[in-house]
């Protein structure tokens, strides 16, 4: 791993369990065995590298949603399924990324909230292009009804998965499944042709 990779990642996990306030570029340093002096010379200040861990995270998610559709040969409701089931176990998942990004999505650090909020708001974007993308091909050959717009799918399914993720603070995994499970039925059959 390079260097510069190894600063994000350490930033992730810093960031995500100290806070931005909590977090300096010391304490990166040394988790990633550099002189501050040395970190500086990849990150002009806090903010930058701040905003270089959050746009990894939001690229990243971005490839995650896109990588879950990839299941060739699978039916339609096989498909956004699977995606579904990932989307869940990822958010139960826990690790530092999911911890960064529900912590700054609802509380940016003061000063550039604007700048983090545009980077995770797009991500958002791209990533219920492509679930919309899909909805699109499924209503062409006919698999899910066209009374429900691309629009309407995405913003229920992230709705649903908005939902669980609160749950995940609470819950086990085995409870959480059987929640995701519940709420899939239901999704599938309000979208289905």
């Amino acid at each position: 791993m390079h260097t510069k990779e190894k600063i994000l990642v350490e930033g992730i996990e810093l960031f995500a369990t100290l806070g931005y306030n909590g977090t300096s570029m010391t304490k990166i340093a040394d988790r990633v065995g550099l002189q501050k002096s040395s970190l500086y010379a990849h990150y002009s200040s806090k903010e930058a590298l701040f905003l270089d861990v959050t746009t990894k995270i939001a690229a990243d998610y971005v490839h995650f949603v896109k990588s879950t559709f990839e299941n060739d040969g699978k039916t339609t409701e096989e498909k956004l399924h699977l995606s579904f089931q990932a989307h869940v176990k990822d958010m139960a998942n826990h690790d530092s990324s999911i911890e960064f990004y529900n912590r700054f999505s609802s509380y940016p650090p003061q000063g550039f909230e604007d700048k983090v909020l545009k980077v995770l708001r797009e991500s958002e974007e791209q990533a219920r292009a492509a679930f919309k993308e899909e909805i699109k091909k499924a209503q062409e050959d006919g698999s899910i009804t066209k009374e429900v717009s691309p629009e309407e799918a995405a913003r229920a399914f992230y709705g649903l998965l908005d939902g669980l993720s609160y749950e995940t603070n609470y819950y086990d995994m085995d409870i959480i499944e059987s929640h995701g499970e519940s709420m899939w039925k239901v999704f599938w059959r309000g979208v289905k042709a």
